[in-house]
């Protein structure tokens, strides 16, 4: 017996450790079905870069198709008989049962947005080719603009589709080309309105999770330098202005869907840099993930691309995958359970090479491979599953006011379309250890100006610059000044008592503080015919435990924005608005409300 039960406990051992050493590794998570698309190259002799991606390539036609990876592994195209030439961004609907994306039937075709079931039937025109603007008034130049592009749609939570559009005819400060800015429209096609007016650029949009709000990404730069020399305060001849860091980069921003409230989604501000976010998404915890570049501007050649997050979305970046990390990076998407899906070449040193869709798990040293297609770049990922709805904002703010871009001075003036800035303590600092720098330091006889552009599509920069008004800083830090034009262009200049320096020139391009002291940047006052809106400056509690903090009332170099024209620096993600903030609506000719906080 006593060998008996030896020969059990022997048995027992020998068996437990057979066990052990045959336990399983821990199942992998199952990846849901993903909808992407497969392009073809860049045609040879072009400078590097990504097709669909920056300002030179973001409508270049090469050639592709919609394509799905199954969750079993298996990849096949979504339409059988797709009647396009090439495909673009595709975005799955809240409750999974629709795919937006964007499309053109040849190579030298326009854009154009369509719809098509999960299961890729009903397939549907969302924009057209119907654009009812007449381009009279442009001369000559209206033929370039003849041609225009609808790009990047996304599912609004209330089911309208917003996409990034050329429809409006600008030409960019860099690179001559056309000018992106956002659009919702609905899904048939109808109500179609603008809901930004970016000076440089606009695109990319995707929404907020937790807010329902639009993040999409603008292009700052602002050609317009600070100077001592110039009678106007400003010019365009580096050797002319006061040194300053330049700004020249695509930064993501945030919008209600009817255009409101423009904020910073995210990024370093204290390192001008590292607020570059292309192709942004927010993730469940708020972290904001966005494409970075060495060349910020992505006109080619762009160089390795990046994938690089922000938790919480301000603080220093964590690079992901590309850039330093080696390889290049792009089309980042949330599975909704912090993993990623992008597109990825890890062998790539230049931005042009053969992406393939990779996965990213928490944690994981490394990517893994999910499609590499020969031939072909994989790139758009989404995964074709239902989401949270995120909620719906009430839309409170009228349609935007002008069909083509300002190009005369007395619409400027002619006190009609108008908005009343607030900023009520430009030297408000934000809490100590914040990512914000400092505000600039208390002094008296300081000014304000206001300058706004005018279209000129023919010429190389597209526009020339209009002084507006000057106007004192009160003693508290204060401004307030009524009836500057709505839906145009423009960027303040902060002046020193002494009145030939220029302490700054800033622009309203959104919230991007500056610590230096001369700086020049643009706000593109993207009023609708914009609403009164007091801005104030004071701390206060942030949402996700962050603490309010407004930037400081330098203006920042290169900044063009569509921010709504409520003060001067846009204001900060997340912040509810302050005790005693007003709305208005228009003045002139619209009925003027007032709502407090």
């Amino acid at each position: 017996m006593a060998a008996h039960l030896k020969l059990g406990r022997f048995g027992g051992v020998l068996l437990l450790g057979v066990a052990a050493a045959a336990a399983p590794a821990p199942k992998p998570r199952a990846l849901p079905p993903l909808v992407f698309v497969s392009r073809h190259p860049l045609p040879p002799g072009l400078p590097q870069g990504v097709p669909g991606l920056g300002p030179a390539y973001r409508a270049i036609v090469t050639g592709g198709r919609l394509m799905v990876r199954t969750a079993r592994g298996q990849v096949r195209p979504l339409l059988a008989r797709a009647p396009f030439f090439d495909v673009s961004d595709p975005c799955v609907s809240w409750d999974g049962r629709r795919i937006v994306f964007a499309a053109t039937f040849s190579p030298d075709s326009g854009w154009r947005i369509f719809a098509v079931g999960a299961d890729g039937r009903g397939l549907a025109a969302v924009t057209r080719s119907d654009r009812a603007l007449d381009l009279a008034s442009l001369g000559d130049d209206a033929a370039r603009f003849s041609r225009y592009d609808d790009l990047d749609p996304c599912w609004l939570p209330d089911g309208r589709v917003c996409f990034a559009s050329t429809r409006y005819p600008q030409v960019a400060e860099r690179g001559g080309g056309p000018v992106t800015n956002l659009f919702v429209v609905d899904p048939d096609g109808g109500n179609l309105k603008r809901i930004t007016s970016e000076r440089n650029g606009a695109e990319e949009p995707t929404v907020d999770p937790a807010s329902g709000r639009i993040v999409y990404t603008r292009w700052w730069f602002n050609r317009y330098l600070p100077s001592e020399l110039a009678a106007s305060g400003i010019t365009t001849d580096s050797s002319r202005a006061v040194p300053s860091e330049r700004v020249d980069l695509w930064q993501a921003v945030s919008i209600h869907p009817d255009g409101d409230r423009t904020q910073l989604a995210g990024g370093n501000p204290r390192v001008r840099p590292e607020t570059m976010a292309y192709q942004p998404l927010v993730m469940a915890d708020g972290t904001l993930v966005g494409v970075g570049a060495e060349r910020g501007s992505l006109l080619p050649p762009v160089g390795p691309l990046s994938i690089v997050a922000f938790r919480g979305g301000f603080g220093e970046p964590v690079h992901w995958a590309g850039g330093a990390r080696g390889g290049s990076a792009c089309s980042p998407a949330a599975l909704g359970d912090g993993r990623v899906v992008f597109a990825y070449d890890p062998h790539d040193p230049k931005g042009s090479g053969d992406y393939g869709l990779y996965l990213l798990e928490p944690g994981a040293s490394r990517p893994a491979r999910l499609v590499d297609l020969p031939g072909t770049l994989e790139l758009d990922p989404a995964p074709l599953v239902p989401r949270r709805r995120p909620p719906v904002i009430p839309p409170t703010m009228p349609d935007l006011p002008h069909a083509l871009p300002v190009a005369d001075e007395r619409q400027l003036r002619d006190s009609i379309n108008t908005f009343r800035f607030d900023c009520l303590n430009v030297f408000a600092n934000a809490p100590l250890n914040a990512p914000i720098p400092d505000a600039p330091p208390l002094g008296q006889g300081l000014r304000i100006r206001f300058y706004a552009t005018l279209s000129r599509p023919g010429s190389t920069a597209g526009d020339t610059v209009v002084l507006l008004r000057e106007a004192p800083v009160d003693r508290d830090g204060a401004v307030h000044e009524t009836e500057l034009p709505a839906d145009a262009p423009m960027f303040e200049q902060r002046r020193a008592a002494r009145p030939t320096c220029p302490a700054s020139t800033r622009g309203a391009s959104g919230p991007a503080p500056s610590a230096s002291g001369a700086t020049s940047g643009t706000r593109s006052s993207r009023s609708r015919a914009a609403p009164s809106r007091v801005r104030d400056s004071t701390p206060r509690p942030r949402p996700r435990s962050w603490p309010r903090a407004w930037p400081r009332a330098t203006p920042d170099p290169g900044r063009w924005s569509t921010a709504a024209p409520w003060g001067p620096w846009s204001g900060w993600r997340g912040w509810p608005d302050p005790p005693g903030t007003r709305r208005s609506g228009w003045h002139g000719d619209r009925p003027l409300k007032s709502t407090p906080s």
